[in-house]
């Protein structure tokens, strides 16, 4: 009987499943793409559907769907078998590598958020309210339900109530980052989320993982203008009744939910992602969601915490080309610089849209849902953008050179491409009237960090080993074809036993690179594959004949000097 992952690899074919993250472009018999592991111009990274199998030239990382899926998601096995056996419609058995008890309560905590969407998608039908205030914001009936937008009401305990009533452990909600214990009463809990609109956040295989809760309703302010104390927070005091509460509040991290490597919409956004060959990445959930609705489904938006490295290797393994759309703000072009350098770092070609002064994307949405995709159509790359943008915080001419220096040559200085940089210096001279002599001689005082990220590069790309030429030549037909197929006959026609033998020991652990390096030179064609058969051992023959004339050269001329060196000795 076939095992789980049989019955996977049978109804997913690799392409599929590596398709959806990376754009494969068809090479003779395989697929090959920029490697999404490590930084590469030149695309080495293939795949074979034929084998299932994918493999790297420039890192060497090879494997199955469940390897790739378990090193781009950065997920474990069992989480990679069970995202992959959802998409092939495979049941499985409880049966992991994992220990039994993690993997069944990661499960646990799976269901857990599940049932609390449940329950905050009920909440929000039942509150007219919120559904008006949604639709002011510009949210359609149907974009509600698509997200699953809901609703947290404004009390101490219905969700973690409804939740224990519906088998849940205090633990198990707890651990799903749905609750808060009290520190005052032991054994005590309150609710997280309470009076706010919630936007289930979901993992690449879209399983609802954590929430963002956006403010509605104050809980304290109500009940302090009531003076109802009954179903009080645990912890609550009345001198905290009118402290402004924080707009959104999110998941703690958990087992499931990770901030540095969640992007909100990930799950919807991927395919579009690399299918457009772009990615709009935004700072609010309402943002999202109104890109979305507007035609912008390549768009993904943060959870939490700033743009980290893991979120940019995510998206890069999608697509280079990133989209910021920052807040209108001071604090939106703070966190947009510092974003821009990360991602430029990265090798992203980063553009930014321009919006009317103080509005965001999901604003401009509401007024004008063409706006917004003219404005991230004409978006302008990231150093041009900040040109313009700090130039109302400079005070005079003298403080806005101050400014472009501190801000905008770090840019500058994070693109590794030579000419890239010579072109953006003749729009920073031209823009603050300075020579372009003056703006290389700022740059130059600080190349290290991408200097040091650029050696980083080459020498995990150098990791692959070196073949000599025939062992190269003999090693891809040998592991295509086998030495006992008419092409290894021949093979030990041209190379003796024991050099076979050699290259056979030599070239062991390295069959799929091999296998995957000869398939890369030919066709789809048989006749190109017998045509490329034909030149490799026309060379391997050369090669071989070449070696033995050089060693019978080398043979004559030891003869040779011996002979020399006797006739000296003789004298």
């Amino acid at each position: 009987m076939d095992t789980a992952t049989d019955q996977i690899k049978a109804k997913l074919s690799i392409n599929e499943v590596v398709g959806q993250y990376l754009q494969l472009k068809k090479a003779g018999r395989n697929y090959t793409a920029r490697c999404p592991f490590h930084n590469e111009r030149t695309p080495s990274f293939m795949v074979s559907t034929e084998r299932g199998s994918y493999i790297c030239f420039g890192c060497g990382k090879k494997g199955d769907i469940f390897s790739f899926v378990q090193e781009i998601e950065g997920v474990d096995f069992p989480a990679a078998l069970r995202e992959l056996a959802q998409k092939a419609g495979v049941k499985l058995e409880r049966t992991f590598t994992r220990e039994k008890k993690d993997v069944e309560h990661d499960e646990r905590l799976r269901e857990v958020c599940e049932e609390a969407t449940k329950f905050f998608e009920l909440k929000l039908k039942e509150n007219s309210a919120v559904q008006k205030y949604l639709e002011t914001r510009g949210v359609h009936t149907d974009t509600v339900s698509s997200w699953r937008l809901g609703y947290a009401p404004a009390d101490w305990r219905q969700l973690s109530e409804y939740l224990l009533s519906k088998g849940f452990t205090k633990d198990e909600v707890f651990d799903a980052g749905l609750i808060i214990k009290s520190e005052k009463k032991i054994g005590e809990v309150y609710d997280r989320f309470r009076g706010r609109i919630m936007f289930p956040i979901a993992d690449s295989g879209g399983n609802i993982i954590a929430f963002s809760g956006r403010f509605f309703e104050d809980i304290k302010r109500r009940e302090a203008k009531t003076s109802n104390d009954t179903g009080s927070s645990p912890d609550a005091s009345q001198s905290e009744a009118f402290r402004e509460p924080a707009k959104y509040v999110n998941s703690p991290e958990t087992a499931l939910f990770k901030k540095s490597r969640t992007l909100y919409g990930f799950d919807r956004a991927k395919q579009y992602i690399r299918k457009l060959d772009c990615v709009l990445l935004v700072e609010g959930q309402f943002d999202l969601i109104m890109s979305h609705q507007t035609g912008l489904p390549f768009a993904v938006a943060l959870s939490g915490t700033a743009l980290t490295p893991e979120h940019l290797s995510l998206l890069g393994r999608l697509s280079k080309r990133l989209v910021l759309a920052l807040d209108a703000d001071e604090a939106g072009i703070r966190s947009g610089l510092r974003s821009s350098i990360m991602a430029l770092q990265s090798g992203f070609d980063v553009k930014i849209p321009t919006f009317p002064h103080g509005e965001d994307p999901a604003d401009v949405a509401r007024e004008n849902p063409e706006l917004l995709k003219a404005a991230i159509r004409t978006s302008t790359t990231a150093i041009e953008f900040f040109l313009e943008a700090l130039r109302p915080q400079a005070k005079d001419e003298r403080g806005y050179k101050k400014l472009v220096e501190v801000q905008v040559l770090p840019l500058i200085r994070a693109i590794s491409s030579q000419i890239e940089q010579e072109h953006f210096v003749r729009i920073v001279a031209q823009k603050i009237g300075v020579s372009e002599g003056a703006v290389r001689a700022e740059l130059s005082k600080n190349l290290a960090p991408t200097l040091a990220q650029g050696i980083e590069n080459v020498q995990e790309s150098v990791s692959q080993p070196v073949f000599l030429p025939l062992e190269r030549k003999v090693g891809m037909l040998l592991a295509h074809f086998g030495r006992e197929s008419e092409v290894g006959k021949r093979l030990l026609e041209l190379v003796s036993e024991v050099r076979m033998k050699e290259i056979e020991t030599t070239l062991a652990p390295h069959q799929e690179l091999l296998r995957f390096k000869f398939e890369s030179e030919i066709g789809e064609e048989s006749n190109d594959e017998a045509k490329v058969v034909g030149d490799m051992l026309g060379d391997i023959e050369r090669m071989v004949t070449k070696e033995k004339m050089g060693s019978a050269g080398e043979d004559t001329k030891q003869i040779q000097d011996l002979a020399r060196r006797t006739q000296e000795l003789r004298q």
